[in-house]
C-alpha cells in the first residue's frame, strides 16, 4: 500500500533511506499521537516540525496513543517527503498483503476489490512525514526523520507513570482489560484513576 504516487526525486539519499529501513522496518512501536484511518487519496495523517494534522479531523483514531503499531514500511516519497506504512501488527500485515492476492475467482465478485480496500482500512493507515530541510541539505533531512519518528513514536524514552494515568482518565469508555493492556497499569490501580473524586466537604 503506498501513502501517495512519489515523484522520481528521493526524499533522501539512497543510503540514508536504506539506514532508516534497517532500523526501523519491521519494528513494534507505541504511539505518541492518535493515527486517523486511509480515507480518499489525501494523506490521512501529516507530522512535520510544526505538529500533527489529519485529513479528516473529525474522523475517528484507528491507532490511540500508546497502542503498539507495527512499521512495515519506509518510501521516499518526493524532495521532501517520507511515508510510513503501519499495521495494527505483523500478523494483520501478513493477513492483509495475503487477503490482497486475487483469487482466481474474483472476477465473479465485482464487489471483491472495494470489500478488500475495506477490510484494509480497518488494519492499517499511512503517515506523511513533511520534511522542512530540502533535498540539497540531506543530512537535516535525516535528522528531521529522526526528530519526526520521535515524536510519532516513544523511540527514545518510554511513557512516564504521568502519561499512562492521563491515559486512564481519558479512555473511561475502555474497560479495564483493554486499558491494563494498553497501558500495563495493574487493574487495582486503574479502578482508583476511575474513582469519581470525592465530593467536597461542605460547611454547616
Amino acid at each position: 500500500m503506498m501513502l501517495l504516487v512519489g515523484s522520481p526525486a528521493r526524499a533522501l539519499t539512497r543510503e540514508a533511506l536504506k539506514d532508516l529501513r534497517g532500523r526501523y522496518e519491521g519494528m513494534s512501536l507505541r504511539l505518541r499521537v492518535d493515527l486517523k484511518p486511509d480515507v480518499g487519496a489525501k494523506a490521512p495523517n501529516v507530522v512535520s516540525l510544526d505538529g500533527v494534522g489529519y485529513a479528516r479531523e473529525g474522523a475517528p483514531a484507528l491507532f490511540g496513543r500508546l497502542e503498539i503499531v507495527y512499521l512495515e514500511r519506509i518510501t521516499g516519497e518526493g524532495g521532501t517527503r517520507v511515508g510510513l506504512t503501519l499495521y495494527r501488527s505483523q500478523e494483520e500485515a501478513r493477513r492483509l498483503r495475503a487477503s490482497a492476492i486475487p483469487p482466481p475467482a474474483m472476477g465473479a465478485n465485482p464487489n471483491y476489490g472495494r470489500t478488500i480496500a475495506a477490510f484494509a482500512r480497518q488494519g492499517s493507515t499511512t503517515v506523511l512525514l513533511e520534511l522542512k530541510a530540502s533535498r540539497k541539505e540531506p543530512e537535516r533531512q535525516a535528522e528531521e526523520v529522526e526528530t519526526l519518528l520521535d515524536r510519532l513514536f516513544y523511540l527514545k524514552s518510554e511513557p512516564t507513570q504521568d502519561d499512562l494515568e492521563e491515559f486512564v482518565r481519558q479512555h473511561r469508555g475502555l474497560s479495564i482489560q483493554e486499558l491494563h493492556a494498553i497501558t500495563g497499569l495493574d487493574s487495582e490501580t486503574i479502578r482508583a484513576l476511575l474513582r469519581p473524586p470525592p465530593a467536597p466537604a461542605t460547611t454547616p
